[in-house]
């Protein structure tokens, strides 16, 4: 599934993060879990501030990463989709469902 670029992602209240030498540490702090990023997905999650729109992310990651646009849509739906199952994160519009494209 795609996620729409319109979409907005909101980081978890009990999600903190550690900044790292190429990446970054998660804890949720409800589940006492850790998740570790690479170089990338720090990058998404540094942009998320307290709600981040899907489409000001891509092109985040396309001005700052030599990727293929289709590629890094592709990936960045996968990292955000992913983020979403553990909790770490919601993706959503602002009426609370999920558009796609």
């Amino acid at each position: 599934m795609s996620i729409h670029p319109s979409s907005f992602v909101t980081p978890g209240d009990d999600v903190v993060h550690c900044d790292l030498d190429g990446g970054a540490v998660l804890l949720d702090l409800r589940t006492r879990r850790y998740f570790k990023l690479n170089r990338v997905s720090a990058h998404v999650w540094s942009r998320l501030g307290d709600r981040a729109e899907v489409g000001a992310l891509r092109r985040s990651i396309l001005e700052t990463f030599d990727v293929d646009p289709e590629r890094c849509t592709r990936d960045l739906d996968a990292l955000l989709e992913a983020m979403s199952a553990a909790g770490l994160i919601e993706i959503g519009a602002e009426s609370g469902h999920v558009p796609v494209a």
